[in-house]
């Protein structure tokens, strides 16, 4: 019975091979894209399940209080790692992890190559279970002289040959021996590193971490627990361990558990307040949308066919076939196209992955090997089958035989006002798309047009490594006299990446039991020149004036936010620490930190010839390429052993929009596929209307009714259930989008002119979709029709 069922299912879509393919590719691209949503959720949801004891790791927060707010931030002090596995009961490992300082250069003989690395103790691989192809986890730090390499930089540094013990040179003068490979990491790791040394050396590299106190904090500190369990009683001991070790001290320490460091990252006065995950939510959400759009089509394609089918089912049901048989009937329909669909989409899938990959810059992988994600696609096209295929298979099954015989096909009376239920819900979904696509859009540009309090453009940045050090100097007179650039300053870290901040700005007339943050940044001479960014009064760090270059600091340059907030102007004395300062400059406030937040005060400390990054302004007057060119000749030679890197900074820049980007071009991309099937589901139902309303068309043709007549008349009642479907997509766009745009101090207003336009858009698309019906149906011969009367 089965046997029959499939092979006159299969009969019917060979026989129908236009609708068949429509109907299939439909799903084709709602399963495809549902399929391609779910792959990226699950590469997010994924994040560092790839170690064995992952619910047992955790990572230090640091709660801070301060200005009424608590400020949350994975930086610990250096001590808290022992601290925790000596004083914190059911702790098995705890261990110290510096991830920030960027490339470090390696050398094996005639390669050298600039990698990320990693400081760490000992017993970081105890805690995350990295699969070692050669060496011991247990002892491979052990020797301040160690390094773990993954396997991708053990063929890159010894290509065939066995690394196992082989000395490389580390930043141009360490030794370091090879005690271990791992084997590569995922993409989707918090803890990305091409090399793991010992946490010593970052401390031999920064003397001043040796001494550093339980009020530092610089490294992060990452716990293995013996047991989940042991959490509540861990936090409660680690609440008071800074204040225990560093009397006054008001810092509190928390587990956070790992699992969740790379979507549940925001924190608020102290707790999680979600992060990432909202946006893998919503795209949840839009996979199951554009899924459900799919099915809803499927329906609507098929009812439209009632006609033809009509007679079949009265055929069948005359000669003594019960609802059952035909229901299974078009259920097997409907699971064959399913499943036609679902391996198209997965060929497309395995086409666009790349691409995408491209697009957003992840590693998303097809996951060939793992049968619960065959389960799962097998399961989708079931799933989409049965509940596509239901609706047209109890609706045509219920056709009554005497009737549909004698030429008359109704249905159930209320079949109609369903799909266009349906349909009113895609297209208020495609007109909530539109909306958000270009509200996300317009943020993005309003806080990329905002100034930025510098002038990016032709402004580079070079990392101090090696000998550059020393010769910072050297090479800024060398490039101003070779006319590559105009300015330069010394920055202690790059323009566009924020990092250090105090508590410890006090000035007269503060009130003793205010606690206020203020961001840390040093720079050298020429700082405004090189920069752009504006001085509103005094002036800027020189080598003309001694008091900015001796050894205690006696001079400070403050932002505007600062200025306010301190009530001081040039000449007024204020103090960091213990250590009285003067304010010589006061600047225009720039971001330096989160473009979405606003600027903090901030106190600029000169670092004269020092810091570790070297900005410099390009000479208008030559190319781009030209400069380019002789910073790098005039590098390789200051500095041979490092291979140049100069980096752009309004690239830099561009870089704090990237999360933003990534949401605005997946909702462009699934909101478009979204539209397009909603389309078909429109292209179905305008089938559908014309065939119903043949003979009524033929009619009014013989009575003379022109064919734009007849194409505004079947376009009428389609244009209505847009206009329906505007009015909730509005609701759902105000209410989705304002609690978005909450996440930004900065951000655009809701227009009403957005939602107009997102509504017109759909409206013109909706209608280009229906005339071709429409103009199809008014055009055709009367004669036809009506041959029949």
């Amino acid at each position: 019975m089965i046997k029959n069922y499939i092979k006159i299912a299969w009969r019917n879509i060979k026989k129908h091979v236009a609708f068949s393919l429509i109907n299939a590719g439909g799903l084709t691209l709602g399963i495809a894209s549902c399929l391609l949503l779910l792959l990226y959720v699950s590469y997010h949801l994924g994040y560092d399940h790839q170690f064995k004891n992952i619910d047992n790791i955790y990572i230090v927060e640091n709660n801070q209080p301060g200005d009424g707010k608590i400020y949350t931030f994975s930086a610990t002090p250096s001590q808290a790692a022992m601290a925790i596995k000596n004083e914190v009961p059911g702790v098995l490992q705890a261990a110290r992890v510096i991830d920030y300082t960027g490339n470090g250069l390696l050398a094996y003989n005639n390669n050298s190559f600039k990698k990320q690395g990693l400081y760490t103790d000992p017993g970081y691989f105890s805690i995350f279970s990295y699969h070692f192809i050669k060496g011991d986890p247990a002892k491979a730090l052990i020797q301040p002289n160690s390094i773990v390499i993954t396997e991708a930089l053990a063929k890159t540094l010894f290509g065939n040959k066995d690394p196992m013990n082989k000395v490389v040179s580390f930043n141009s003068n360490i030794p370091l021996m090879v005690t271990g490979i791992i084997e590569n990491m995922p993409a989707n790791t918090s803890f990305k590193f091409d090399y793991a040394i010992p946490y010593v050396q970052y401390e031999n590299a920064n003397a001043w971490t040796k001494s550093g106190n339980w009020g530092s904090n610089f490294c992060r500190t990452v716990v293995l627990l013996k047991d989940p369990s042991a959490l509540a009683r861990a936090n409660n001991i680690l609440g008071t361990m800074v204040g225990k070790h560093d009397q006054g001290n008001k810092n509190q320490l928390f587990l956070f558990p790992f699992t969740k460091l790379h979507l549940y990252n925001k924190f608020e006065n102290g707790k999680s307040a979600g992060g990432e995950i909202q946006q893998i939510h919503l795209f949840e959400i839009l996979a199951t949308c554009i899924l459900l759009i799919a099915c809803v089509n499927f329906m609507n394609l098929s009812t439209a066919r009632s006609e033809e089918r009509a007679k079949e089912v009265g055929i069948r049901k005359a000669i003594g076939s019960g609802r059952g048989p035909l229901v299974t009937q078009f259920i097997i329909e409907s699971l064959i196209l399913s499943f036609i669909s679902t391996i198209l989409a997965v060929i497309v899938l395995s086409i666009c992955v790349p691409f995408f990959n491209n697009l957003l810059n992840i590693k998303l992988v097809l996951p060939i090997g793992s049968w619960p994600a065959w389960l799962l696609v097998v399961g989708l096209a079931l799933f989409t089958g049965l509940i596509s295929g239901s609706y047209p298979a109890f609706y045509l099954s219920s056709f009554q035989p005497i009737k549909v015989l004698k030429g008359v096909f109704k249905g159930s009376k209320s079949v109609l006002p369903i799909r266009k239920v349906l349909v009113v819900i895609q297209f208020a979904f495609a007109v909530f798309l539109i909306t958000a696509t270009i509200c996300i859009y317009r943020q993005i540009r309003y806080i990329q047009s905002m100034p930025n309090g510098y002038d990016k453009n032709s402004l580079v940045e070079v990392p101090v490594e090696g000998t550059l050090s020393k010769k910072a100097n050297a090479l800024i007179t060398e490039l101003k006299n070779n006319g590559a650039i105009i300015h330069a300053s010394n920055l202690s870290q790059s323009i566009t990446e924020n990092g250090s901040n105090t508590w410890g700005i006090d000035w007269q007339g503060k009130d003793p039991n205010q606690k206020i943050l203020f961001d840390i940044f040093y720079a050298g001479f020429d700082l405004t020149k090189t920069t752009g960014v504006k001085l509103v009064a005094g002036r800027e760090f020189s080598a003309e004036y001694p008091a900015d270059t001796t050894a205690k600091i006696q001079t400070v340059m403050i932002n505007e936010t600062a200025a306010k907030l301190m009530k001081q102007s040039l000449g007024a004395i204020i103090k960091w620490g213990d250590q009285p300062v003067t304010i010589v400059g006061i600047y225009k406030d720039f971001v330096w930190g989160s473009p979405y937040q606003k600027t903090p005060p901030m106190v600029t400390f000169c670092n004269g010839f020092g810091g570790s990054v070297i900005a410099l302004r390009l000479n208008p007057a030559k190319s781009t390429t030209a400069s380019i060119d002789l910073i790098n000749k005039s590098l390789k030679e200051i500095n041979p052993a490092y291979p140049p890197t100069i980096n752009f900074v309004d690239k830099e820049f561009e870089q704090k929009f990237q999360n933003e980007k990534v949401l605005a071009l997946l909702a462009n991309i699934f909101g478009g596929l979204a539209i397009v099937i909603s389309c078909l589901g429109l292209f179905g139902l305008a089938a559908y209307a014309a065939e119903q309303r043949t003979k009524e068309i033929g009619v009014r043709k013989v009575l003379g009714a022109s064919v734009t007549n007849l194409v505004g008349l079947l376009s009428k009642d389609f244009l209505i259930l847009v206009l329906i479907a505007i009015v909730p997509a509005i609701a759902l766009s105000i209410y989705v989008l304002n609690k978005w745009l909450t996440n930004y101090e900065y951000r655009i207003t809701l227009s009403w002119w957005i939602m107009a336009l997102a509504s017109v858009i759909t409206i013109v698309i909706a209608l280009l979709t229906v005339s071709y019906q429409a103009i199809k149906a008014a055009v055709a011969n009367p004669i036809k029709s009506l041959r029949s009367e």
